[in-house]
Order: structure tokens, then sequence, then C-alpha cells
């Protein structure tokens, strides 16, 4: 599987956490100094747990250079296949019970086997129960010198302040869109798969930025194609249905530009292709409000760069230029209400839609 076949093995392939991968190298350069236990938390797909097993691969391979792990040794082959003997991964979604701690507890003093440090990951573990983390306690107040603790998870709030209070905290930034189109077209280069930034750019923007989503969609779609097919817009169009931002940011055009029957039979084309009209009125919504705000901040073209391919970004700015802030807010406003009276099971479900289109026009 794609995730798993092209997931970070070394700190330089981790993308989107330059941050964190600088304090943790700052950490590695005097590991008798070194913390003991972290905390990784943050939205799912962000790398959490990749990073906290590149960790571990740093702190025991053989080879270390630079700070990266050399992922050649025996101990760096072992982590990669699963096998090191002195790296537990607990899913603490399924092992949250006070038991499996005691386990842990009675084993990790022992010294390492393979390696210089043995690496306990604690996934989900905002799911440990009350009686394990307190089971936890004593062993992050007094841990064995070779023992390391990181505890990763998406909802930190829910961890017990007593141990937040005795572990060292990083949070992982949600993935950008420009970062998640770059991590996919370095999998179409080693896969050999053709598709182009837009392409990629709409997965992206479906996985609902997280790396792994958008890695196994990419996957799914490449699976589903036919013989003499090949990766287009179109293609991932039908397969998600969902119309591009290219498409979208074409129909604001045409209600700006007054175009009502263009934009009803934009609308009516579409419903009749089998794309679904409430997506599309929210995908409206959403770049109605990207050209609202940068027009009463021009400095918000800075969050756009980060998260939209160049060309999207032109078109907004394109857009933006030419439409005054009552009309987009007018727009967002008839939107809104289309998108609200869609859920009702209108008996022509285009209606809203055109409705909306029409009001709009009427407002010039």
């Amino acid at each position: 599987m794609f995730y798993q076949k092209y997931r970070p093995r070394k700190f330089s392939e981790l993308i989107g956490q330059e941050l964190i991968v600088k304090i943790l190298q700052n950490f590695l350069k005097d590991v008798e100094r070194l913390p003991q236990a972290y905390l990784f938390a943050g939205p799912k797909g962000t790398g959490k747990t990749s990073t906290a097993r590149i960790f571990a691969k740093t702190l025991n391979c053989l080879n270390i250079n630079q700070l990266e792990p050399c992922d050649q040794c025996l101990n760096c082959q072992a982590i990669n296949q699963g096998r090191f003997m002195d790296l537990v991964e607990i899913d603490a979604a399924s092992h949250s019970g006070v038991d499996e701690i005691r386990n842990i507890k009675d084993n990790i003093g022992f010294r390492p086997i393979q390696g210089r440090f043995k690496v306990l990951i604690i996934d989900e573990a905002h799911m440990l129960s009350q009686a394990a983390g307190n089971a936890l306690l004593k062993l992050l107040e007094e841990p064995p010198k070779h023992a390391i603790f990181i505890f990763a998870t998406t909802e930190p709030e829910k961890i017990l302040p007593t141990i937040l209070s005795r572990i060292q905290r990083f949070d992982f930034q949600r993935a950008t869109l420009t970062a998640i189109i770059r991590k996919l077209e370095l999998i179409a280069r080693a896969e050999k798969i053709s598709a182009d930034e837009k392409v990629l750019a709409l997965i992206a923007t479906e996985s609902g930025a997280a790396f792994r989503d958008a890695e196994a969609l990419l996957e799914r779609i490449v699976l589903s194609l036919g013989d003499n097919e090949k990766l287009n817009g179109e293609l991932v169009e039908k397969f998600l249905g969902k119309l591009s931002s290219e498409k979208i940011l074409d129909f604001i055009a045409m209600i700006f530009e007054n175009k009502s029957e263009a934009a009803i039979k934009f609308i009516q084309s579409n419903y009749e292709n089998g794309f679904d009209l409430s997506l599309l009125t929210r995908e409206t919504i959403k770049f109605l409000r990207e050209i609202l705000i940068l027009k009463v901040l021009p400095s918000w073209l800075n969050q756009l760069n980060h998260r939209y391919p160049a060309e999207i970004v032109g078109r907004l700015e394109e857009i933006t230029v030419k439409i005054d802030l009552v009309k987009i807010r007018q727009a967002i406003k008839v939107m809104i209400e289309a998108e609200f009276f869609s859920r009702d099971n209108l008996p022509v479900p285009t209606l809203a839609l055109e409705i909306a289109i029409i009001d709009l026009i009427k407002t010039e």
C-alpha cells in the first residue's frame, strides 16, 4: 500500500514538521541529557507515529550520521521490519488496561537487548484508562536511563494532567495542501504515474489534510483505472463525485460576470452527470470566503499560497480585484441560504442553486 510503502523513514523525508524535526535533532546532539518522555499531539495523518519510529531508529542506529538514521544497519532494518526487540508499540485503543502497563513496567527496567535505548510508543494515548495512566506515573517520575517514552494522540486534552506535566509536548501541524501535493508528486514519480498538479490537488483537497488518507486515495484511484485509462482530472472528479477547484472558480466567475444562463447550465449539467450539488454549494462558499478575506485583508495571500497551487491563487486574486465587497458578501449570504434549503429534499434538486443564481443577478 502506498501509505506504508512511502512512509517516511528518515527525518529528511518528513514533510511539514520541520520545526519539530529541528528540536528533536537538537536533543539528539547530547543523548546524555536527552528528555525521556514525549507527547506527539496533532490531527490524524500528520506523521506522529512515523516521527516516533524515526526518533527511535536514530537513537539506536549503529551508523548515526548527522542526526539521521542510516536506514541500512541491522538495527535500522530490524525497526523497519517490525522485529526490533527494544522498540515496543502499543495501541491504547485496544490495550488501555492497567495489566498491559504493568507488564511494560516489569520489562522496561531490563537493559536493551539489541540497541542503546528501549523505546515505548503508545498510540492513541488518550484512550489509556485512569488506572493505566496512574500506573505509568511512577515510571515517568523515575524512568530507567535507557528508556524513552513517546505518547501519540489526536486528543491531548484527554490525557491525565499529571502525565502531561512530566513530558515534552510537540504539537504537529495540520498538513497543508501544498505539502500533501508534494508528497503525492514523489509517489507518482516513483510509481511512474502520469498526473499533473491539478489532478493531485483535487486528491489532496479530498484527504482532509492527512498524508495517509491522500496516499490511500491516490492508490484507490490508480487501482480503479482501466487498461487504457489515464489519471486525469475528469476521471478523478467522477471518482470523488466532486468538481475541481478550477471548475468551482469558473462557476464563481460566471456568477460575478452575470452569466446566468451559463451558470444555470453548469448546475444542470453537473447534476445530470451525477455530481453532488450540496458539495458544489459548500465548495463555492469555501472559495467565496477566501475571496472575502483576501478583499479586506491582502496579507491573506500568504495563507492562500500555503494552501493552494499557484494557479488557483492567481484565479482567486483575479476575481477579488474585479468584485466589490458588497457583491462578495451578498454571494456568500445567498449561497448559504441555498445550502440550507438544499437539505429539504426539494422536488427539483437543482432549484435551490438556480434561485441563488437568479437572486444574485437581480441584485445588479
